[in-house]
Parts: structure tokens; sequence; C-alpha cells
């Protein structure tokens, strides 16, 4: 492909949406508008203009349900590498879970704009599930990093992508606190080039830093727990003949508490290291149990 040294593709991100950040499957929901901007000399319409003809300051391509623009020009073959499903749709169908899709209402969200010195502006509105490792060792005190991370399939001999000087990721207003259980703290940008047997490949990263919101997990896990020890201090003030009673009240608490334990790890994948709530229900049950 390389005839002149590599393609510059200048990248920016338009973040809209973030949503159904899922602990157990790893993954969050993302919607955002994408643009590439790279200039191919081929189709540099400027050098037709003469005392005679104008040329308009750019062209741009209809878009329809019937006409495919990506085909009608050359396009970096940009994909999403921790995308759950690699296949961007150009519609919706009812039974079948597809993860990602471009929209299409009500005509396709796809602009591209070709300039007279041949420069190329594509634009598109994505809707994308990506994969986002987790660590939960401090959960419900954790910060977790979600990543964007786009390549292409050709080395940087032929294709080399770069992060716009200017603004390189945007966010729609009240991004950060449209979350309802993470706040979203700060984006940055960051290069992940990866080098294989078959050469150099060109890849952007968008670290995007998510801080749980504790308030839920105080009112819902931390005040009843310590609600009910305070409850199971009652079996100080029972007579110590009323065996029933204390040894009920004891064994109530420890399934309650073993219950909210459940419950909290039921929201959770099986992980093999210990995590925050399971050492404050096993500190709880300890001085329970002495």
């Amino acid at each position: 492909m390389n005839t002149g040294g590599p393609v510059l593709v200048s990248v920016n991100i338009y973040l809209r949406s973030i949503s159904k950040i899922d602990d157990v499957n790893m993954e969050y929901s993302a919607q955002f508008t994408f643009r590439e901007e790279w200039n191919d000399a081929r189709l540099a319409y400027g050098r037709l203009a003469d005392e005679n003809t104008q040329v308009p300051p750019f062209v741009v391509l209809a878009a329809s349900e019937q006409a495919d623009l990506t085909q009608q020009i050359w396009m970096p073959d940009t994909f999403f590498q921790n995308e759950k499903s690699q296949r961007l749709m150009h519609a919706i169908k009812v039974f079948e879970r597809l993860e990602a899709r471009r929209h299409l209402i009500d005509k396709p969200n796809v602009l591209i704009r070709i300039h007279p010195d041949g420069q190329i502006l594509y634009s598109v509105r994505l809707s994308l599930v990506l994969s986002c490792p987790m660590s939960l060792e401090y959960y419900p005190l954790d910060r977790q990093t979600c990543l964007i991370d786009l390549a292409n399939a050709y080395t940087t001999d032929d294709i080399k992508y770069e992060w716009k000087l200017k603004n390189p990721i945007q966010q729609k207003e009240g991004l950060r606190q449209s979350l309802p259980s993470f706040e979203l703290q700060d984006v940055m940008t960051d290069y992940c080039t990866s080098k294989t047997n078959t050469g150099e490949y060109s890849c952007l990263r968008t670290k995007m830093i998510l801080r749980r919101e504790f308030s839920y997990y105080l009112l819902q896990l931390y005040i009843p727990s310590f609600m009910l020890v305070i409850v199971s201090w009652v079996s100080f003030w029972l007579d110590k003949d009323s065996v029933p009673a204390r040894v009920t009240l004891g064994v109530t608490t420890l399934l309650t508490m073993t219950t909210q334990s459940s419950g909290i790890n039921a929201k959770l994948p099986p992980v093999s290291y210990t995590k925050v709530p399971d050492i404050f229900f096993c500190k709880k049950k300890e001085k329970k149990i002495s």
C-alpha cells in the first residue's frame, strides 16, 4: 500500500453518553461521535480551478440507507480493540443482541466532507459495548479505568494514528454527573501502539477514570449492618437464663449478616481475592461470635 510514507490519520472523539457499567460482565456502553481526518491527494479537486471555474470550499457526500459512503472512497479500516462485538450494523435486529451499531434515524448519522486540497473528514455516531476489566479489591470504594482502544490492520509503514492537537476528547455537557453509580473524574488520551512478528501497529487509547459513588452502599449496606449490630446488643440485657431468646437473637443476627454478604457478592463476579465487604462482614461476625 505504501507509495510515499504512511497516511496520517487525526482522530477526535465527542463523548455523548456512558451507561450500563456492568461489574459482573466487566463491560460498559458508550455512545460517541467518532471523527477521522486524513489527506488523499487523489481527491484534491482544487487543481481543477481556473479563471473561469470556481470550486466549492468543500464537498459533502450525501448519505442514504441504500448507499454506503464508506465504499465510495478509500478509508482507514479502523476497529475498536476492546469492543465486545466487532460488527457495525446498519440496522437493529430484533431477535439478536447486537452490541455495536451505527445510527440511522432519521438518516444515517454519517458525514464525509472533502476539501479542495484532498483533506477528508469522516464523522459517524456509534453506540458500542466495550470491555472494561475491573479490579474490585476496594469495592465499593474503588476507582476503575475504562478504555476505548482503536487500531487498524495496517502497520505504521502504511497508517499512523494521532490525536487531534486541540481538544482530542470532547464531552457532552453534564456527562460527568450523568452516571447513577459512578462519577466520571477524568478523561485522558494515550497511545497503545503494539509490535508483533508482522510489524508495528498504530493504536490510540482513551482512558476514562470512574469513581464509584459510595452513598448507595452507605445506605444499603453499612448503615443497616451497624443497626443490626446495635440490635444484637439487646442480648446483653436479656436474662442470662433466657437461653432460647439469646440464641435466637444471635443466630438471627448471623444469618442476616450472611444474607447481606451474599446479596452484595451476587452483584459482583466470582473473584479469587478478598474485597472490602468480605473483610467488613468477617470482622462483624467475629465480634458477634466473641
